[in-house]
């Protein structure tokens, strides 16, 4: 799969492991950096651990943040990949504002889509294939309203079956939390949004300048640290943490606070969840609300994660919270005057930093990370029950449609999924491209002639 990451990436940051990176990609990674970084680096050195290249292989240390930006714009897979040919591709038909609501099937081929326009119910005909790129939920909803669930689901919804697959099921992201707030005596090694954006900064960005406070808002600093857990396992250079500085904007606690320029909060999660060897988390369908009439994602949607189900993850995060404190003990953070403030709620209930104090920590303010991945599993076609779409993202048993998204991944990655789901999307184009040049080539041997042949053009 690495040239397929390679090919996503045009690279313009400081990493140096050239090989592992692209230079001619749609989209644009730059390297994120800021003050506190050399802070980072040198708590990292006081430590022992090394600083590398996180996009390279995994390994234990430190290492900047790469983000998918170019001259202090963030910039998108829309901006990547559509937006520079949404004028020039003659088949290329962009209809927003739209609301697909089932896939249309004759027998077991998908022939098209039914979707709602400004009340409007409209059907597009597919004149090769469906490519369902709806996300790990959006897809699996639109899945079950089309007649592609679990048995007892259609069952219960009266949804007329087209196949019965475990749709929904498998769902996984990076159980986590933030840690803080902490504070240090030097507010500019941290960028405030709301108390520094001023007319002159927004002028920088609309500018396009590196740094202006509304390009650089993302962590700049990360790490890569191997667990006590996976120590005991033997996977000394296999790190299953990642903990990152964040400059929130807000208070999770009280949004409408404003907040104090010298506080940080430390992310972290565990990369390689436990609680997949007892059944990862599911979504599924509110048989109730759908047979009420409801129709939204949110009102329908009923999601278990199944988050701290495993002592292990839990003492994973009670691992990654001293890991962090160590880090932020260092002489390199504490020049800076670092300090941790309680928590309000466990430091009523608990000593402040005791045993007690952190699981209760990790216990309000656990999050997942927006890595949400799984629910379309890929495997190993009809033999295999517990996937959804066989190697080339085809739904198994089913023809003339793919899904192509972090729906599919079948075991989470072990940090942020992006550029994972970037190379996967990489590979199913060329996949796509493969089977219609074949099919292409034998039309044009049946009628003889190529030219009278349109070649087709496919978006996913």
């Amino acid at each position: 799969m690495l040239k397929f990451f390679k090919k996503a990436e045009t690279y313009k940051g400081i990493c140096s492991v050239r090989d592992q990176h692209g230079f001619l990609g749609p989209i644009t990674i730059e390297t994120s950096e800021g003050q506190i970084y050399s802070v980072w680096k040198h708590a990292a050195a006081e430590l022992g651990y090394k600083v590398f290249d996180p996009n390279g292989p995994q390994k234990e240390g430190f290492a900047p943040t790469d983000c998918a930006r170019e001259n202090g714009r963030r910039v998108s897979t829309f901006d990547a990949y559509l937006k520079p040919i949404l004028r020039s591709r003659r088949k290329l038909h962009v209809v927003k504002y739209a609301q697909v609501d089932r896939i249309l099937f004759k027998g077991k081929t998908a022939t098209g889509v039914l979707y709602t326009r400004h009340g409007k119910e409209l059907k597009v005909r597919a004149s090769k294939e469906v490519i369902v790129s709806a996300g790990s939920f959006g897809t699996p909803f639109l899945l079950f309203k089309s007649g592609i669930a679990p048995l007892g689901l259609l069952h219960k919804t009266k949804i007329s079956p087209i196949t019965y697959l475990p749709v929904g099921q498998n769902l996984q992201d990076h159980p986590g939390l933030e840690l803080g707030p902490f504070t240090v005596d030097h507010p500019s090694y941290f960028s405030n949004l709301w108390s520094n954006l001023t007319t002159e900064e927004f002028e920088k960005y609309i500018k396009s300048d590196k740094e202006a406070i509304l390009s650089g808002i993302q962590p700049k600093a990360q790490a890569f640290i191997v667990s006590s857990a996976a120590k005991e396992r033997a996977e000394h250079d296999w790190p299953n943490l990642e903990l990152f500085i964040i400059r929130l904007n807000y208070d999770p606690i009280n949004p409408s606070s404003d907040i104090p320029t010298n506080e940080f909060y430390v992310g972290m999660f565990v990369g390689r969840p436990e609680y997949r060897k007892m059944n990862f988390g599911s979504v599924t369908l509110d048989t109730a609300a759908y047979l009420r009439g409801a129709k939204e994602i949110e009102r329908l949607a009923k999601i278990n994660y199944k988050f701290l189900q495993s002592k292990q993850d839990y003492s994973v995060l009670l691992d990654a919270i001293q890991t962090c404190l160590r880090i932020l003990n260092t002489k390199a953070f504490q020049k800076i005057g670092t300090k941790l403030k309680p928590n309000r709620k466990c430091a009523k209930e608990h000593p402040f930093k005791s045993n007690e104090y952190w699981r209760c920590v990790v216990e309000t303010t656990g999050r997942n990370w927006d890595h949400t991945s799984g629910t379309c599993r890929m495997g190993h076609g009809s033999s295999d029950k517990n996937a959804v779409v066989d190697s080339k993202l085809k739904i198994i048993g089913l023809a003339r449609i793919r899904v192509v998204d972090a729906s599919i991944i079948p075991q989470i990655t072990n940090a942020n999924i992006y550029a994972a789901v970037v190379a996967l999307t990489e590979k199913a184009s060329e996949d796509i491209i493969q089977d219609h040049e074949i099919s292409f080539i034998r039309m044009s041997n049946m009628f003889g002639n190529r030219d009278n042949i349109t070649k087709p053009f496919f978006v996913s």
